[in-house]
């Protein structure tokens, strides 16, 4: 599809309009805070993917400005869509609208319809990924977002009422002052990689993670095996074949395919809205289901590796060891061996603070759902009892006995807060939610931080309604 110009330009001078008549951005009204003669930011965002993006428009919405944004990778590599994402189209419906912040005009839909024309909208079916991040790219520009790419956090510091940070960009270190911090670094943030222990066997040049950004061109007359069936290990085998592969032999150790993917259910505003709200148990009792009953990979995704012959699918094949000999691996599993020339793990993202360099020392401190829940006998789960217990505002909370002050302005905006908050700092569909509650947290804080001088302002205004030539005296 070839994208119109023309009615894009037209879209964007109707966005800029539509913002005029909102006076979008308003003025700053934060009062600005200095720390040995340098300013602090009210907010660093860690994070220029979709859901970073967002933050920073939700903020400037409400007039919250004093705000930067930075993003380790390239310009227009934020976020998993050209990178590791490898899945052909979204899994999510392509009447999902996108981070619009309630703006019709900034949803993909409307993006969409000006670059590519109506009858194609209703001739899509499912938004390619591609398209998808040609989307964020556009949401990026209109709304003059200035994400500071190539740029890596390296360490974050607690101060007395706000952090310093140090980023790196190239060779160059910058350190800055910033009184909140808005982590919105993707679903690997909380811990890295999920790998078994078998992994450790295999020399590193041999395996890889569906996480890890790879060049499948290198697995032309390459036998690969896939550990694991969910979404990302599926997309990766399909990319495997479509590059030449010579054979890919999936292993999962359930003895069938699961059929669901219970999460589809919650996609409505009741949840996402609500979820936070409901007792703690009812909250791990939802998410224990729905992740028991394993999340199917998309229909497309199966389809596409079903167009190949030496695409080869175990069922029951639980792994107990590798064996490497030169550049082979062999996988004992529990149903025979299978032997091949690389090995990609689609199995998942750790879920270990401790494991998270910029957290790696509050770790200890932060409260994570083990240490306030405990499910009964047959519900236990070791994984959801590592989830970090957050704030209303995704800020961390501290364990007991534990200093809070920093932890209180260090907020998490990503994965691991779905189970304190539902999908709503991660997943496309909770998106708008996730940021107005972001937004109204930080509304709420800076003002009351701020209330004195606020109040002196209100009693030292004095701009006259009246100038006295209103009336004539009796």
């Amino acid at each position: 599809m070839s994208i119109n110009p023309t009615s894009l330009d037209a879209l964007n001078a109707e966005i800029v309009q539509e913002f005029a008549y909102i006076n979008y951005p308003p003025e700053n009204w934060v009062k600005p805070l200095q720390e040995a003669g340098q300013p602090l930011l009210d907010v660093a965002i860690i994070g220029g993917g979709a859901n970073g993006m967002a933050a920073w428009f939700g903020l400037n919405k409400d007039g919250i400005r004093n705000i930067r944004i930075f993003d380790k990778s390239p310009r227009g590599f934020e976020g998993p869509w050209i990178t590791t994402a490898r899945m052909q189209t979204l899994r999510s419906p392509k009447h999902l609208t996108g981070p619009n912040l309630g703006f019709p005009k900034l949803t993909f839909r409307s993006w969409f319809e000006a670059s590519m024309g109506v009858e194609a909208w209703e001739e899509l079916d499912k938004i390619p990924t591609s398209m998808w991040m040609d989307y964020l790219k556009w949401y990026r520009e209109v709304l003059d977002i200035p994400v500071e790419n190539d740029t890596r956090l390296i360490a974050i510091e607690p101060a007395s009422g706000f952090f310093r940070l140090t980023l790196q960009k190239g060779t160059e270190k910058e350190k800055i002052l910033a009184r909140h911090v808005v982590l919105a670094t993707g679903r690997a943030a909380t811990g890295g990689v999920s790998l078994p222990e078998e992994a450790g066997s295999i020399p590193e040049k041999l395996r890889a993670h569906t996480e890890d950004k790879l060049d499948y061109s290198r697995f032309r007359d390459k036998r690969i095996l896939v550990i694991g069936g969910a979404a990302s290990a599926a997309d990766s085998a399909a990319t495997a074949l479509e590059k030449g592969a010579k054979e890919v032999h999936m292993l999962i150790r359930a003895e069938e395919m699961p059929r669901l993917n219970k999460f589809k259910a919650i996609v409505y505003p009741g949840f996402m809205g609500g979820f936070s709200s409901i007792p703690k148990a009812e909250r791990w009792a939802f998410l224990k289901s729905g992740f028991d009953a394993k999340i199917a990979a998309p229909r497309g995704s199966m389809l596409r590796l079903k167009a190949f012959e030496n695409f080869y699918l175990h069922f029951g094949s639980s792994v107990t060891s590798y064996e490497v000999k030169g550049e082979e691996i062999t996988a004992v599993t529990s149903k025979g061996e299978i032997t091949g020339d690389f090995v990609i793990f689609g199995t998942g993202y750790a879920m270990d603070l401790s494991k998270q360099p910029e957290l790696s020392s509050f770790a200890e401190d932060i409260l994570l759902w083990k240490d306030c829940y405990t499910p009964p006998p047959d519900l236990q789960d070791q994984t959801l009892g590592s989830y970090p217990y957050l704030g209303e505002g995704f800020q961390f909370l501290p364990k007991e006995g534990r200093e809070a002050e920093p932890l209180s302005r260090l907020h998490l905006f990503n994965s691991g807060t779905t189970m304190t908050h539902a999908p709503i700092s991660s997943d496309i569909p909770g998106a708008n939610t996730g940021v107005a509650r972001l937004v109204d947290h930080l509304t709420k804080r800076f003002f009351k931080e701020g209330a004195g001088q606020h109040f002196a302002d209100f009693e030292a205004y004095e701009e006259p309604e009246l100038l006295g030539d209103e009336w004539k005296e009796a």
